[in-house]
């Protein structure tokens, strides 16, 4: 997966950043500090490229509108 740097590119400060507690299964917070630990990264570093990832190739996906609110219906 790549990582996509325009969120990073930024000049805010980590401080800033939104912060927020989320509950998983234990058995996928594994998987995800397994492959966080494959990759050198944080747990945190993961997830926000994981996420990262998934909306930059929803915004490519074809058919996709970048205006459309999310449920609207499509014409």
């Amino acid at each position: 997966m790549a990582h996509c740097a325009s969120y990073w590119g930024g000049s805010m400060q980590v401080r800033e950043y939104a912060q927020f507690r989320v509950r998983m299964h234990p058995d996928l917070l594994s998987k995800l500090r397994n492959d966080a630990t494959a990759g050198y990264r944080s747990l945190n570093s993961e997830i926000v490229m994981i996420l990262e990832q998934h909306f930059a190739d929803k915004e490519k996906a074809p058919g996709n509108d970048a205006n459309q609110t999310p449920g609207a219906s499509q014409k």
